[in-house]
């Protein structure tokens, strides 16, 4: 019987992923430096101070922020 560890992959990945966020929220807050992002289509500076990074998304949702 062959093991799919698709999920368990992508359960790694997806962790690895907030952490690293939440590495550059803290860095850029240490640096007083904007995060930057892609947002509809456009380049976006964002504070990182503002209140969109001190909540934690709920079940993990994934936005279309940085894609």
């Amino acid at each position: 019987m062959i093991r799919d560890n698709t999920s368990d992959f992508v359960r790694k990945a997806d962790a690895a992923m907030e952490e690293a966020a939440k590495d550059v929220v803290e860095r850029a807050r240490r640096h007083n430096t904007p995060i930057v992002v892609w947002r509809d289509g456009k380049v976006v500076e964002l504070d990182p101070f503002s209140e969109e990074f001190d909540q934690p998304k709920p079940g993990g949702d994934r936005t279309n922020d940085a894609s």
